[in-house]
């Protein structure tokens, strides 16, 4: 069914462009509505739609897609079809050293989750989230018009590490059925410079020869070479869960910089889900912000950048001189042998914090369609707390608590197992990954067995 989707050559174009007129109106929605009162923001956050819909299920479902099935939202992604349009008309200049470096995706990345949402709230005031999705396609149109390809895509979607990294995971993979098929085809029309830009079934635009992919990182399966193939020889199919990460994966300074980033920002997700780990998470920041008399959002940026940066730096820096003094490995080898094994454990509690977030918006459903901005229904909430009925919360409770504690004892398994079937880390060093491994995922074990159980 996958395959005969991405064959046709007219549905994923279609649903591309479904996808842009829906954030088209989810930018409608929001433009206009915002709040100075933080307080207020919180409840608008939820009680207007557009807002609802981006932060909590279009986002978290982007997560759940990328881990289980790979980057299948960047084959309906709008941004992508902007891109792809302006590049085909545009003037197509080559991407330099430092786009093709990946820090572009790293540093916008990090841009958006200190500036943007922990500085100046977007997740939470509509206005601010329409602003900034225009913004994001306003960069599309304007890469897509100076550089070649899919400039864009490759080397500056804010997402694209997060992606790549999180479908190392999934259960899906973009092959060749028969690699002497490619070998033998003399036109190659999925890499044909002639094809790059046609309007259905381009040749590959993300610098990729589909019998040469060996892991999941870098084809965003936009279903192009599906297409393009003249020998039908292109294949979406299943594999082993997390089949990549038992393999010899190499990956850029500017990657393992952005898991770093990731996996505090997911601590911080999910220990500020429960009052007393959110207490102890915001110690140091707290100190700091009262120390220097730091007010207002540049709080929310202080914190940022202590627990999504500097912490996990120190952290990662800390099990990497161990692995070089203990087990002889370089730096860069032992960052890239962490960010391989403690990337299951990240990718489950992301999981987990998708599943929080989805699930605990149920109640505000109920108000949406008859206050799709969600300005009274806020006010109301506002007033009185008890307005919103929750009780469909505490039906849903116990399977919270049981895929909670599924998603941590599994990212943990997996991750011992990855360290002990890597062989290119000796005995010392797979002791130090070990010991990383009690450390990070103490963190989340601990939190979620006294926050959901005690």
């Amino acid at each position: 069914m996958i395959n005969k989707i991405f064959k046709n050559r007219f549905f994923l174009f279609l649903l591309q462009v479904l996808t842009l007129i829906i954030f088209v109106f989810i930018i409608y929605g929001a433009i206009g509505v915002t709040t100075s009162d933080k307080g207020f923001a919180k409840i608008l956050r939820n009680t207007n739609f557009a807002n609802l819909i981006v932060w909590s299920y279009w986002w978290p479902l982007i997560i759940v897609s990328a881990i289980i099935f790979g980057r299948f939202w960047c084959s309906i992604c709008p941004v992508e079809l902007i891109t792809s349009f302006f590049s085909k008309i545009g003037f197509r200049k080559k991407p330099n050293k430092l786009l093709k470096s990946g820090w572009i995706i790293t540093f916008f990345y990090g841009l958006i989750l200190i500036l943007g949402i922990h500085t100046l709230t977007i997740h939470r005031i509509p206005e601010y989230m329409a602003f900034y999705m225009i913004f994001l396609f306003l960069v599309a149109f304007i890469v897509g018009l100076i550089w070649e390809k899919r400039t864009f895509c490759t080397y500056v979607c804010p997402i694209g590490h997060l992606l790549g990294l999180y479908s190392l995971l999934s259960f899906k993979k973009l092959r060749v059925k028969d690699k002497y098929v490619c070998k033998n085809c003399k036109t190659k029309d999925c890499i044909s410079k002639s094809n790059h830009y046609n309007f259905i079934g381009r040749s590959c635009t993300s610098e990729l020869y589909p019998a040469s992919i060996s892991n999941n990182k870098n084809c965003i399966l936009c279903g192009q070479c599906h297409k393009s193939c003249t020998k039908d020889n292109i294949v979406i199919k299943k594999r082993i869960f997390a089949e990549d990460l038992f393999t010899d994966l190499k990956l850029s300074w500017a990657e393992i910089s952005f898991f770093l980033i990731v996996s505090g920002f997911v601590i911080y997700e999910i220990l500020s889900e429960w009052e007393v780990s959110k207490g102890v998470v915001m110690v140091v920041p707290n100190f700091i912000n009262n120390y220097f008399n730091i007010e207002n959002s540049f709080k929310g940026t202080v914190k940022a950048i202590l627990l999504f940066i500097i912490i996990p730096t120190l952290f990662y820096l800390f099990i990497a001189f161990a692995k070089k003094i203990f087990a002889k490995e370089s730096i860069k080898h032992s960052f890239n042998q962490l960010v391989i094994i403690l990337l299951p454990i990240t990718a489950s509690m992301h999981l987990l914090k998708a599943l929080l977030k989805t699930s605990s918006r149920i109640p505000y459903w109920e108000f949406v369609f008859s206050d799709p901005k969600g300005i009274k229904t806020a006010q109301l909430i506002s007033k009185n707390p008890m307005f919103l009925d929750k009780n469909i919360l505490e039906l849903i409770s116990p399977f919270i608590d049981f895929t909670a504690i599924l998603l941590s004892v599994g990212g943990i398994i997996l991750s011992f197992l990855i360290i002990r079937k890597k062989k290119s880390i000796n005995n010392i060093s797979k002791i130090i990954s070990v010991f990383a491994v009690i450390i990070y995922s103490g963190i989340f074990l601990i939190t979620v067995i006294a926050w959901r159980f005690f």
